[in-house]
This record gives C-alpha cells, structure tokens and sequence, in this order.
C-alpha cells in the first residue's frame, strides 16, 4: 500500500507542474455498500468519500474510502483504495478506453489487502471492464471480474443505468478459496438517477445468483435481491 501511495503522490507532482490539472471530491451516503453483489456493510448504511486528480494527459488518480462490517469477529472496519490509471478518448470516435491499477486495503486486516489490474473502454452509453487480482482478497489465489453496463442520461437531470457482472476464477474454488466458499457467480444492478447541481440521487434493485446454501438474505455479506438509495455530494 505505502508503495502505491508513494508512486500515485510522485506521479500528481510531476505531472501537474507540465499540463492542466483538476482536482475534485465526493462525499456519499448509501443505504448499503454493495460490491458486486454483496453487502459490504451486512445491509446497513455506508458514508463514503474520495480525493480524485485527473490530468489533461488522461492520467488520473483517487483515494476512496468507505465504513464496513464484515461481522463482529472481523477487524476490517473501514476499506481505503487507491486507483492510479490513464483513460483517453480515440479522436472524435466516441470510444474511449481505460487502464488502471486498484489497490484495495483495509486498516486491523491488512491481511485481506489486494491489488487489481483492469482495463476496459466505452462506446457512448456502453462500457466494458476486465479486471485481474493474482491474490484476491489476500487467500492467495487469482480472480477475474468481467462487467458491462449502459447509462443514459436525459438533459433535465434524470439517467438510467444497468449493469452486470461475472466474479469467476480460482479464488472461487470451494476447496482453497475465499473464506465464504462461494462458487463464480453473476451479480447486476439496474436503477434511476437524478442529479441537481452538485447533489446526485440514485435508487436502484442490486441481486447475485449465489442461491441455496450461499444466499444470505440478511445480515454480513448479505449477496440477495435488494434496493439501494443513496445521494453523492460532488466538491466543487
């Protein structure tokens, strides 16, 4: 983690002193912290933040933090990543692509700390991501993500969204995987949006096909059918 902090801060002072720079900010209340397809907080609420650079170059970096509640025998109460990465658009296409590295940590369980590589690119309201972790959640074993999604935003404020995404790999072996034993599974989410000046309102229905003896309806890493609302406060 001191690694990633260390080159992502180098990387904003080289390059803010050579091109135009912005600098940004979120703060965010969710109903719950879903993360593909599973709660983060058991289905309670998550107060969430980022410090966000991006670069005229296309090079961008975050820090993200947000609460947790991985059960009482869990020390990880709160998770911090940071995202170092370098999009840009292909002339006047409409395609842009994106590449990036993701370092997840959680502070009292740094045990469970992960990188991810990902990268992907949009055409219009479409995009695609492929992501890879060597070491998934710190069991030692690999993991891909593949997700896709549409947004389309109207000009009096209002968007809507759809997404999907499948979680596979050999981080998802039962016999020497995550704790939990879950098999690769599919997650989605699809919802309504709504954004006033500076505030952005979301409500939408998130679900897996984890089913049988690895649904949780209730409670830590709770991974069925669900709605979520929150609003994000962007600074400035």
């Amino acid at each position: 983690m001191r690694f990633h902090t260390i080159a992502a801060g180098t990387a904003l002072l080289m390059l803010s002193a050579t091109a135009s720079a912005d600098f940004s900010g979120t703060i965010a209340l969710f109903s719950d912290y879903d993360y593909r397809g599973v709660s983060q907080t058991a289905g309670d609420v998550a107060l969430q933040g980022s410090l966000d650079y991006a670069h005229g170059s296309g090079f961008y970096a975050s820090a993200w933090g947000s609460n947790l509640d991985w059960g009482d025998d869990s020390d990880a109460d709160i998770e911090i990543d940071y995202i170092v990465g370098l999009s840009r658009e292909v002339g006047d296409s409409g395609v842009a692509w994106d590449v990036g590295l993701l370092y997840y940590s959680y502070p009292g369980l740094s045990g469970t700390n992960f990188l991810e590589v990902y990268g992907g690119f949009s055409v219009e309201h479409l995009n695609f991501k492929i992501s890879y972790s060597d070491d998934f959640a710190g069991v030692g074993e690999s993991a891909w993500y593949i997700d896709g999604g549409y947004n389309y935003e109207w000009e009096n404020g209002w968007n809507v969204l759809a997404y999907g995404g499948y979680n596979f790999g050999n981080a998802y072996d039962r016999s020497n995987g995550l704790p939990v034993g879950w098999p690769a599974y599919f997650n989605w989410g699809a919802g309504v949006g709504y954004t006033y000046k500076h505030a952005y309102f979301e409500l939408k229905a998130v679900d897996s096909t984890l089913s049988g003896i690895y649904e949780i309806d209730d409670g830590v890493f709770e991974n069925g059918l669900r709605g979520i609302l929150s609003v994000t406060i962007s600074i400035p």
